[in-house]
């Protein structure tokens, strides 16, 4: 009895017009959905929307520019050639295209213009870290010795700078003020030279800080920006830039050397593989336009719906849609194993493969269809456009493809190699059934037992290209400026001005000291005004007369010789105000000393070194905060911030993790479900459904093994591939077993099994050559899908080849 597919297989013969009339139609409508999509390349159209961890990631990247910067250092163990690369290496980037702005010093002018706004206003930063600074030298020692190293100084022991500054500051207070600025270069833990050079603590390495007038996405004019900066650099020193910039461009370079190779390598592979089994072109025509047509109708319906489509979204698709090839190759084999001429030939292949290709089209888009009850936003996207490229790459075969072999296929038995190989496979099968089928269900055993101990890797940025240079420069700059250089927790406050911004920064810092974090903020040395108000408040109530006689006790009991004669020297509390006129006057000032006002130094010198903590967006300015925080503190600093941003690195991977693991049993448990019940209603026979779920259920078992074994990780990446090798399993599975119910005895179950065998293993193949080929990339995604799948299909594979027609033929073929 004829199918539905054989039927329109004789109304496309008797009425050869109605195809390409109707498959121009479908094209043409594909084509102008696909013409109204927008791709955008963004990372977070994969991550889940709604969750608050990525909504703060992506919004504190889009509000806090500071993470865009680049960050040039330069290495060198001679220190006047470091110093002179860092002044040749700034001029030579002034003039590049595409910079806006270069720091690689605390110029002259800025620390001229800390010490002019500064010096004498201690007030003003006068806050609790302060407080408890300036209480821990309070001190009858603390003072003993600033009382001798003034002695000294006066006997020309000492600079004439303690002999200046002794009497109007004796405990140091402008020095804790000063050294507010020493930690305020991007957070990295180094010093300044005396030029004002940004250095590593052992002086081995120099910082130079570019802005960009251009986003790190826009790689081609990234790439061209590296490119300069790199032929900016002085010789004789090291150079490494690193950066988001840095990083996009690796990403690219790595990407389109890594695609050409594969691309390169698979398509040779299947080429030689088709010429190979076919000996003609025509098998290879039918195979890439069935897929081309299912490609162009999922991309035009995502244009239909959606209009917008995530780049990596459609570039998964596109991999997903290897599944789809099956379809074309199975009925391209069959064709090539059969005798007669063209016309039967099609018809019959098309009579051998519709039905159980048919079937696996069904269980697979099922399947795929799970990825809706994904969290990940793109796989929501990716469900769609796989099915409906499924389905239209099922159509293209079975409809055109069978009318273009019928007309323009290869001769009679041109596969006939490939058949006749699976024909000595099933012979050696035949002998060794019980030895192989043990030996199987032990391997599976053993893969299944390694299974749950496979890794998780919920970091986005492991699947970072990065070149090697690159990686090794940000490891040299981390080790050199501190581990944690790199890996801060960033904390992004805002309003709708300067000031808004200032003071929601204040409150961050205030919290995060009171959570002993360790942390970086403008709010150090530029509080908002309300918040410089408030320090000098706090100043006057900290120095009330009972603190002050105290501070004058502790200062008449200290005692200083005099390093030329010897003589004891001290002061008494009554003598302590005319010795120190100006430090006492400081402590309970008549009036207020002038606030500083935030917006009057947008334009100052010393706005190279607070500018960098500020970003303006849409009308709103944001400040960054830059924090080492555990998970514990990050929730409190939450709690206590509801309108801040928090992205840490940790808390990401950590959360992206949950996601993984959640999605993978819910997809798993949602498709394994599907599919049972859909092959439970077709074969109505649980034994020939458990045989059919022999491929997906042990391929994953294997794959999982593998993996765990080999050390390689589920990522975000490489999950969807499990859903691709489960698919092509499901596939493999139900051509045998649909084949096999089909046959009417044991030799013609044994025929065609040789047949579907032939399918399954050029199939197999392709996949292999195709998309098995990116385990040969250096990109962490690439590489991570090409290997996944390798193994993945490999496995299944096997199992389909020697395990599912050897518990098939376990039956009698009467009782089918």
């Amino acid at each position: 009895m004829a199918g539905p597919f054989e039927k329109l297989f004789d109304v496309c013969k008797r009425k050869p017009v109605w195809l390409p009339v109707v498959l121009a139609l479908v094209l043409a409508a594909s084509i102008a959905g696909a013409l109204r999509v927008e791709f955008a390349e963004d990372i977070f159209a994969l991550l889940p929307r709604d969750e608050p961890v990525v909504a703060e990631a992506q919004l504190a990247i889009q509000r806090y520019q500071g993470l865009e910067r680049i960050v040039v250092a330069l290495e060198s163990d001679d220190p006047a050639a470091l110093a002179a690369a860092v002044d040749a290496a700034d001029a030579s980037l002034r003039g590049v295209n595409g910079i806006s702005a270069v720091v690689s010093r605390i110029e002259r002018t800025a620390q001229d213009d800390i010490a002019e706004l500064y010096i004498g206003r201690t007030p003003l930063l006068f806050d609790a870290p302060m407080q408890q600074a300036i209480e821990q030298r309070l001190t009858t020692p603390y003072f003993e010795s600033a009382l001798q190293r003034y002695l000294d100084a006066q006997a020309g022991q000492e600079g004439l700078t303690v002999v200046d500054t002794f009497r109007g500051d004796p405990f140091g207070f402008n020095e804790l003020t000063l050294r507010r600025f020493e930690r305020l270069n991007g957070g990295l833990d180094g010093r300044s030279d005396a030029q004002g050079r940004i250095l590593s603590r052992d002086g081995r390495f120099a910082i130079i800080m570019l802005e960009a007038d251009i986003p790190s996405s826009d790689t081609g004019r990234g790439r061209e920006l590296m490119a300069a900066i790199e032929a900016a650099m002085p010789s004789g020193v090291v150079a490494h830039v690193i950066g988001a910039h840095r990083s996009s461009v690796d990403n690219a370079q790595v990407l389109r050397d890594d695609l050409n190779v594969t691309i390169a390598t698979s398509v040779i592979a299947i080429l030689l593989l088709f010429l190979l089994v076919f000996r003609a072109v025509t098998p290879i025509l039918v195979t890439l336009l069935s897929v081309g047509f299912g490609f162009a109708v999922a991309l035009g319906t995502q244009g239909w719906l959606h209009g917008q489509l995530s780049a990596i979204t459609a570039g998964f698709a596109a991999v997903l849609l290897g599944i789809s090839v099956d379809y074309a190759v199975h009925l391209v084999t069959t064709y090539g194993s059969l005798e007669g001429d063209r016309d039967s030939r099609a018809r019959a292949a098309l009579h051998h493969v519709a039905r159980p290709g048919f079937i696996a089209m069904v269980t697979t888009v099922l399947a795929i269809s799970m990825l809706r009850f994904s969290s990940f936003d793109g796989l929501l996207q990716l469900a769609e456009m796989a099915v409906a490229g499924i389905a239209g790459a099922l159509a293209f075969a079975f409809v055109a493809g069978a009318q273009i072999l019928r007309r323009f296929g290869p001769k009679p038995r041109a596969a006939l190699g490939i058949s006749n190989f699976i024909g000595l496979l099933q012979a050696a099968r035949h002998k060794a059934r019980w030895l192989l089928l043990g030996g199987m269900l032990g391997l599976t055993v053993v893969f299944a037992a390694f299974a749950p101990s496979v890794g998780f890797d919920g970091d986005v940025m492991n699947l970072d290209g990065k070149s090697d240079r690159t990686r090794e420069s940000e490891a040299s700059v981390a080790k050199a400026f501190g581990q944690e250089t790199l890996s801060r927790t960033l904390v992004v406050s805002g309003g709708g001005n300067l000031e808004a911004a200032l003071r929601a920064s204040d409150l961050v810092a205030r919290d995060l000291h009171q959570l002993n974090a360790r942390h970086e903020s403008i709010a150090w040395v530029l509080p908002a005004s309300e918040t410089q108000r408030e320090n000098i408040a706090r100043w006057r109530r900290f120095w009330n007369d009972a603190r002050l006689e105290s501070l004058k006790k502790a200062m008449a009991a200290a005692k200083a010789k005099h390093p030329n004669d010897g003589r004891e020297i001290s002061f008494s509390v009554e003598r302590l105000p005319g010795a120190f006129p100006s430090f006492f006057d400081t402590l309970q000032p008549e009036a207020d000393p002038d606030t500083l006002d935030p917006a009057k130094l947008h334009d100052r010198p010393i706005w190279q070194l607070l500018g960098h903590f500020m970003s303006e967006q849409d009308g709103r300015v944001y400040a960054g905060t830059t924090a080492q925080l555990d998970a514990s503190t990050i929730g409190e600093l939450k709690a206590r911030q509801p309108g801040a941003i928090v992205l840490n690195k940790a808390a990401f991977v950590s959360r992206m993790l949950e996601f993984i693991r959640g999605d993978l049993l819910l997809m798993g448990g949602l498709s394994l479900l599907l599919v049972v019940v859909v092959l439970t209603l077709t074969f109505r026979r649980p034994r020939d459904v458990l045989i059919a779920l022999v491929p997906v259920a042990g391929g994953m078992a294997w794959t999982l093994g593998l993996m765990s074994l080999l050390g390689i990780p589920f990522n975000i990446i490489n999950t969807l591939v499990t859903v691709f090798v489960a698919g092509l399993g499901i596939d493999y599975g139900i051509f045998f077993v649909q084949t096999y119910r089909g046959s009417t005895s044991a030799a013609n179950a044994d025929a065609r099994l040789k047949l579907a065998g032939a399918g399954v293993l050029v199939a197999a193949l392709t996949t292999l050559f195709g998309f098995g080929s990116l385990a040969l990339a250096n990109h962490p995604a690439l590489f991570s899908v090409g290997i996944t799948t390798g193994i993945g299909v490999a496995s299944a594979l096997l199992l389909t080849l020697l395990v599912v027609p050897t518990l098939l033929e376990l039956r009698p073929k009467e009782e089918t």
